[in-house]
């Protein structure tokens, strides 16, 4: 048996039914709000640009934003910089020209010794005695050149006899500069200024013309060698500046004055030679150095090594954005550092670089820019 619904209970029902409706219909509303969805009348003109600019509006708020730097190239002198190894320039390797026993050492190994010092002597042995002897027959033979020459010169004698004198005489000359060149040999002296590096001989050894017997070498100038790769010796020549540092920190200054045309076979890097001012001696033979080659200009930015990244290559460079905001990646070579930062060539001249938020955005997407010079203290930077 139904029972009859009170006109209360029905009041009740159509109540919570209208107010359910007007809640979701305030939802549905702030929820179009939120999401920029307008309800506007078809027949409103005004209606349509007023969506439109509010979908432009959200759609430039889901771009990324990248934070910027607008920088032009500015030039810096290109900088090579390689591991070298000291070489004298300036070295003589003396050997006997004579034969003979030492009798007499004037100089001590590791000694400076001018052009011209005594370094030793040989014993003279019957030399002095064949000097006497080609002299006097020098004197000899002038005598009766003389007298042939008058004897011609007067009928009494012919020219064919004369002749002969002439060359007993010259012969006799040769003989006696032998025997005085053989002489001035016993005495060895320095034939350049340097230090003695090597005495293998002492008094009472006995020399035969040939023997190696000492070595001079003199640091000043002194020569760096380097070895350059086949990517930077295409930028060097000869006359360029060489700052060559020794691992004690002493900066030595030269130039180019050798560039090889060939590599080596093992290494495929070039040879370069560059002279350095040694006046102190403080460089020796065969010391290890860093070696800057200074190669004319090139077009360079200086920028933070936090804005290097690598493309799915595996390349290093950097991330810009062109001028339709569009994110591109440029390979980059590294220069030099710097305690303010590195040098990178590779970049074109002027170029808007991606300094914060490069990691999260890819090449070819459409980006926000924002440059970094318009944002103020306090306030968020751009995702990174």
């Amino acid at each position: 048996m139904k029972l009859p619904l009170k006109p209360s209970y029905i009041a009740a029902v159509v109540l919570a039914l209208g107010t359910i409706a007007w809640i979701f219909s305030g939802d549905l509303e702030q929820a179009k709000r939120h999401y920029g969805v307008t309800t506007a009348d078809p027949a409103d003109p005004a209606a349509a640009p007023a969506a439109g600019a509010a979908n432009a509006d959200r759609a430039e708020k889901a771009l990324a934003m990248v934070r910027v730097r607008h920088m032009e190239a500015t030039d810096r002198v290109r900088e090579i910089t390689v591991t070298g190894r000291t070489e004298v320039i300036l070295d003589a390797e003396i050997t006997a020209e004579t034969t003979g026993r030492i009798v007499e050492i004037a100089a001590t190994k590791g000694a400076w010794l001018n052009k011209g010092d005594v370094i030793l002597k040989l014993a003279m042995d019957d030399r002095a005695a064949r000097l006497r002897e080609a002299e006097a027959r020098v004197t000899f033979e002038r005598i009766g050149f003389d007298a042939a020459k008058k004897l011609t010169k007067k009928g009494f004698q012919s020219e064919v006899k004369l002749a002969q004198e002439e060359s007993e005489l010259e012969q006799a000359k040769a003989e006696l500069a032998a025997i005085k060149l053989d002489v001035e040999r016993t005495t060895v002296r320095a034939p350049i200024a340097g230090y003695l590096e090597t005495l293998p001989v002492s008094v009472g050894d006995y020399l035969k013309s040939g023997d190696k017997i000492v070595v001079l070498i003199n640091p000043d100038p002194i020569r760096v060698v380097a070895q350059v790769s086949e990517r930077d010796v295409s930028n060097l020549k000869q006359g360029d500046t060489a700052i060559a540092r020794t691992v004690q920190g002493q900066v030595f200054t030269g130039a180019i004055r050798y560039v090889a045309q060939r590599a080596d076979e093992a290494t495929r890097t070039f040879r370069v030679d560059a002279w350095l001012e040694n006046p102190d001696h403080a460089l020796r033979d065969g010391q290890t150095m860093e070696v800057q080659f200074r190669a004319g200009q090139e077009k360079a930015h200086m920028l933070s090594a936090a804005v290097l990244t690598l493309n799915d290559a595996g390349e290093i460079g950097v991330k810009y954005v062109d001028d339709t905001n569009h994110v591109r990646f440029s390979k980059v070579r590294i220069i030099a550092h710097t305690p303010d930062g590195i040098w990178l060539g590779g970049l074109p001249d002027r170029v808007t670089l991606i300094t914060v938020g490069q990691e999260f955005v890819t090449e070819g997407q459409l980006v926000q820019p924002v440059d970094e010079g318009s944002l103020t203290p306090g306030k968020d930077a751009p995702a990174s």
